[in-house]
């Protein structure tokens, strides 16, 4: 018999006609708030008030919509067949490990309760429950499972191959999801509007363009978020316009001085090369001391 089954028979709900659902979960012994941790033993399946339990901490994706109402449609008339699983905070209230949709699918019924299962869990653990009970999710995408890991990397200082040994996926999945960390701020705000912008196969030649315009590799995630372009379109865009940028003649700035009709010096700037041609040689010697003690001056001041 598995453990499923098992909670479902302890709860009454193994069986029940779905005319008998409400009456079946009647039977759960509430949640006592005022005693958390003599409510029911770890495992005994109670009652939950909805407006009680609190969200976790550690989770890191939204509710999906379309999944919450695809449940209320079902349980609408079948039992819960799994109770959502807790922990008891220390401050006495409930806070949900797994089972979030669940418990919105509940909300947009009206039910009150809904049927949970206490866990002991540490920190530690609750994290890894939220976490790893979503890893798989086909709705997970590549950079919210990015930001668990890197989540339970920075919480808990692990390495890529203990992540991987702890999740029980291959370390080189784990390392090109972590790649995501090589991104710019400002793409990592756009992709925690739409986390499904980019996979993490395009994180490495992202990277390579943001290493050389960040703007530009940040307009190319918006433009994939906004339905503009695909992924490999936008890719393609960002690097062709990186090229045309770097091929771009840079110009030469001149400037002619005079004394009179006479020419003292020209002064012409390229880039970052700014170079002064003087008409006579002893007027070059007898300036250059003040504009070696100009440059030396302003380079003390921009420390």
């Amino acid at each position: 018999m598995t453990a499923e089954v098992r909670i479902k028979k302890r709860s009454g709900l193994l069986g029940q006609p779905p005319k008998d659902f409400e009456a079946a979960g009647k039977r759960l012994p509430s949640f006592d708030f005022a005693q958390p941790k003599a409510a029911a033993g770890a495992g005994t399946p109670v009652l939950l008030w909805i407006s009680e339990i609190q969200p976790s901490p550690y989770q890191t994706t939204e509710l999906d919509p379309a999944k919450v109402a695809e449940l209320a449609e079902n349980l609408k008339s079948n039992p819960l067949s799994t109770p959502i699983s807790y922990r008891v905070r220390e401050d006495g209230k409930p806070e949900v490990l797994a089972g979030r949709h669940r418990i919105a699918a509940y909300e947009l019924l009206g039910r009150a309760q809904i049927e949970a299962v206490q866990r002991q869990a540490d920190d530690d653990e609750a994290e890894r429950i939220v976490f790893y009970d979503n890893l798989l999710a086909p709705s997970l995408t590549d950079y919210q499972k990015y930001l668990g890991f890197a989540r339970r990397k920075a919480s808990k200082g692990m390495t890529g191959e203990q992540l991987a040994q702890e999740a029980g996926i291959s370390a080189a999945l784990v390392s090109r999801l972590l790649t995501y960390a090589d991104l710019p701020e400002p793409i990592h705000q756009v992709l925690r509007a739409h986390p499904g912008a980019i996979g993490a196969n395009a994180t490495t030649p992202l990277a390579q363009i943001a290493s050389v315009n960040a703007a530009l590799a940040t307009q190319a995630v918006e433009r994939i978020a906004a339905g503009e372009m695909g992924q490999k379109q936008a890719l393609a865009w960002a690097k062709a316009e990186l090229s045309t940028k770097r091929k771009a003649p840079v110009q030469t700035v001149k400037v002619s001085i005079r004394a009179g009709k006479l020419r003292y010096a020209e002064l012409s700037r390229r880039s970052n090369l700014v170079a002064i041609s003087f008409a006579s040689e002893e007027e070059a010697e007898a300036l250059y001391a003040a504009i070696e003690s100009l440059l030396k001056e302003r380079a003390g001041g921009s420390k």
